[in-house]
């Protein structure tokens, strides 16, 4: 233990008497450190963690497909009432199969109503989970049975916000969408369900679905979660699904509507692989380049060294000779590098805090799970680890040079100038010529996502943002039980929306652009054929909208007229649709005067106008077929109206309209909440917020790997110009101009950027395709991008290059003489 405590104190004295050096160090190591922390603490929260419940390995997400629809089929899609109840009663792999469901909701507080977003669940579900409540009790199958009291878990975190942490809330008599409710529990601080939700739950109550009457078999709307039995592996209960769905498809006991292996399967994934599923490629995206920022900043640091120890030679020489072996020295310099490494790593966990507080602040939810970011120990020990590495790695460095020097030589040299070897200097310009390399590759791939992010931004959502407000409002039961009292209060919204000061129109929707959730719902389509292969009746949206939507939306008319005031209740059913639905089902015929009808019960609907395209999957997804019903004609639909958007098209800021919006709502219902009250601007910033997320911190990576870069080229060439003074000074005084100085010590950095460049080219061409799902709207090596980067380093070389070549060409002949 006495030697390492010496060799730290020498350390530390040598670091001190260096401070220059050792802040460079400090700071580049810290720079590469905390940028890897940060990262490895979101990959290790969003994906490596595993999910908080009770042997989360065995539970499975479970789905059924339409894998023969347009477009590539409904992939991951929900299932019905009566099929869950089929899974659940015939499935034996299983301990459980639970249920629920996704809604907003409005939930009665302590002083006033608030919106939340809330969860359907089967009685069994959150037991299923292994979790124990903070206080009361968890929802059990008792509280599922149709007809029985309602009651409600809650979040902690509502428990706090709308009952200010009341410790007598268990039995508490509340208003959920205006029936009565009684919160039987409180969930444990932390808990979610569903986790990764970008609008975590916060009330849970039962389904309370009634096995003789689930409803029809094609009103897939359940998300289903099952518990594998400990003995059972998910290949096992895949086999048994797929034997089940063959057996079903072959007898066909539902009639129309069965599970079949062609038309209708059902497919099954682990629930923690479903969770980071969309974000897993993007989260190890940032972790490899983070890892090219750590080594471009520990290829620095072993530059520093690597000079450093040739400026020492004499004195490493000097201990040679009094018998300090090699492997004193390999310990000494093995210390150095690991005591600078811990030195950066304290700064990098600094840094690290900070980038973390960042980005739950600005992600916006757009990556799962965020909120669990942190500085835990697992991180810390990845920090440790790291330190203790990169240390290892560069502080390896100066041995080459320690081997290949002559100690008898090294005397001889005086104290005032060294000489590096051949082999070090050759080293050296590899180091720098690899960092080189790694910063392309990150440069190449950062300018692919921000290219790709800008073609984005250029995609055309059908319909103008500017100057819009939105909010969304549920009606509950009582007394809004149907569509004839619905109905009302929607005229009276939209009528006292339309009258505010400051409104050009005002309107209301089901589903709010561009991000909403499918329909595909079955529709008839009237002289429709079935061909193999082709089109078949199912629709992709259906909207339910106000009487201006389309004016106030700022959706162009392409075709026909717009849905207007004239399309009430007693008006002859019309139905606007899209220009994807005109082509899928109508090819180059006309579609005015057409008709579709949405079930048998249903009237026929005259086709009155053709729109534009309307980005709802996402702005980076397909548009798909789209049908839009005047809201006074939904009737017995029964959809949409029990839930809408408003939307408000401002003259001026269109936030000043949110108060005056909340005057009017509590004048017609005093008791409504309104929720997610945004400009549709936010909306859009919401859409991009994971690419903006992604492309935004590899900026971030990329301007570290450049500055680092650019110092470790810098440092090299002032280096050699230090080190040829006098050969400088020499060739200027035999009549060498300025100009060939400055050449020469350009043409040596130069050759070590452009054989950097070479290798990170071919190295971008293998990795960058490892990220082609990411990227939008262009190919995985794009040549503009490509063009670019290279010619930002070589700008960047040149420009590192030049300053001390520069130096070099100011160099007095005579004085370097003297020296001589």
């Amino acid at each position: 233990m006495k030697p390492i405590t010496q060799d730290v104190r020498h350390t530390l004295r040598l670091l001190a008497k260096s401070p220059g050096f050792t802040a460079a160090a400090i700071v580049c190591l810290a720079l590469g450190i905390g940028a890897t922390t940060a990262i490895f603490s979101i990959v290790n929260a969003v994906v490596m963690r595993p999910l908080p419940y009770h042997d989360p390995a065995q539970l499975v997400r479970i789905y059924s497909e339409f894998p023969t629809f347009p477009g590539g089929g409904l992939r991951r899609f929900w299932i019905s009432p009566p099929e869950y109840l089929d899974l659940k009663r015939y499935a034996k792999s299983w301990q459980s199969i639970e249920a629920w469901t996704e809604t907003g909701a409005n939930f009665g507080g302590r002083d006033e109503p608030v919106r939340v977003q809330g969860a359907g669940v089967t009685g069994g579900l959150l037991h299923e989970l292994g979790v124990s409540p903070a206080m009361g009790r968890l929802i059990t199958p008792q509280d599922d049975i149709p007809g029985a009291p309602v009651v409600a878990d809650i979040s902690y975190g509502l428990w706090q916000r709308a009952f200010g942490g009341d410790p007598r809330i268990v039995g508490h008599e509340t208003l959920l969408n205006n029936g009565k409710c009684i919160i039987i529990g409180v969930m444990p601080k932390g808990f979610e369900f569903p986790p990764g939700t970008a609008e975590p739950t916060d009330v849970w109550a039962p389904l309370q679905i009634d096995p003789a009457k689930p409803g029809g078999r094609g009103n897939h709307f359940l998300y289903l979660l099952g518990r594998l039995k400990p003995d059972v592996t998910l290949g096992a209960a895949r086999d048994e699904m797929s034997m089940l769905v063959r057996q079903w498809g072959e007898t066909g006991m539902h009639g129309g509507h069965n599970f079949d292996p062609k038309f209708h399967p059902i497919v099954m994934y682990g629930f923690h692989n479903e969770v980071v599923r969309t974000v897993r490629p993007a989260m190890f995206m940032l972790l490899v380049a983070v890892g090219f920022v750590l080594l471009i900043a520990c290829v620095n640091v072993a530059n520093l060294l690597l000079a450093r120890a040739e400026a020492r030679q004499r004195e490493i020489a000097i201990r040679q000779a009094v018998g300090a072996s090699v492997q004193r020295l390999f310990r000494q310099f093995l210390t150095e590098g690991i005591v600078l490494s811990l030195a950066g790593a304290v700064l990098g966990l600094l840094l690290a805090a900070f980038g973390l507080q960042m980005v739950k602040t600005t992600s916006a939810g757009s990556i799962p799970r965020i909120a669990g970011i942190g500085l835990d120990p697992t991180v810390l020990f990845f920090t440790l680890a790291v330190s203790v590495g990169t240390g290892l790695f560069f502080g390896l460095s100066p041995l080459l040079h320690v081997i290949a020097q002559n100690t008898h030589e090294a005397l001889k040299a005086s104290a005032g100038r060294t000489t590096a070897t051949k082999g070090a200097n050759r080293f050296r310009r590899t180091l720098v010529s690899a960092e080189v390399a790694l910063s392309l590759v990150l440069l190449i791939g950062t300018g692919l996502m921000i290219r790709a992010f800008w073609k984005l931004q250029e995609v055309n959502p059908g319909f103008n943002p500017n100057g819009l407000l939105t909010m969304h409002m549920s009606l509950p039961d009582r007394p809004y039980a149907d569509y004839k009292t619905q109905t009302p209060f929607w005229e009276r919204l939209e009528a006292g929306m339309s009258a505010l000061p400051g409104v050009v129109s005002a309107t209301i929707v089901s589903g709010l652009p561009p991000q909403r959730p499918i329909n595909a719902n079955d529709t008839d389509i009237e002289g429709l054929v079935r061909t193999e292969g082709g089109p078949i009746n199912n629709v992709d949206y259906w909207q339910a909208t106000g009487d201006r939507y389309f004016e106030t939306m700022g959706i162009r008319l392409m075709e026909g007229r717009f849905l207007d005031a004239r399309d009430g209740a007693s008006a002859p059913p019309a139905v606007v649709v899209n220009q994807t639905f005109v082509r899928h089902f109508y090819g180059n015929q006309d579609p005015i005067g057409k008709r579709v009808r949405v079930g048998s019960d249903d009237p026929w609907r005259t086709i009155v106008g053709v729109v534009e395209d309307v980005k709802n999957a996402g702005l980076d997804q397909p548009v798909g077929t789209e049908l839009y019903f005047p809201f006074r004609q939904i009737g017995k639909m029964g959809f949409g109206l029990g839930s809408l958007n408003v939307v408000l098209r401002a003259k001026g800021d269109p936030a000043a309209l949110i108060g005056p919006a909340r005057r009017i709502v509590s004048e017609i219902d005093p008791s409504l909440p309104m929720a997610h009250v945004r400009t549709v601007d936010d909306v859009m910033l919401s859409a991009q917020a994971r690419p903006r997320f992604l492309a935004s911190l590899l900026t971030i990576f990329s301007v570290v790997a450049l500055v680092l870069a650019a110092v470790g080229i810098y440092g090299v060439i002032s280096y050699s110009v230090a080190r040829r003074t006098a050969e400088f000074g020499i060739r200027m005084a035999l009549g060498a101009r300025p100009a060939d100085v400055l050449l020469a010590v350009l043409r040596q950095g130069l050759g070590m950027g452009v054989a950097g460049i070479v290798a990170g080219f071919f190295a971008a061409l293998v990795l960058t395709r490892l990220i082609r799902g990411l990227l939008f709207g262009i190919n995985s090596f794009d040549p503009i991008t490509v063009a670019l980067m290279v010619a930002l380093l070589l700008f960047v070389t040149l420009l590192a290059c030049y300053v001390p070549a520069r130096r070099a060409t100011k160099i007095d002949p005579m004085l370097a003489l003297r020296e001589e």
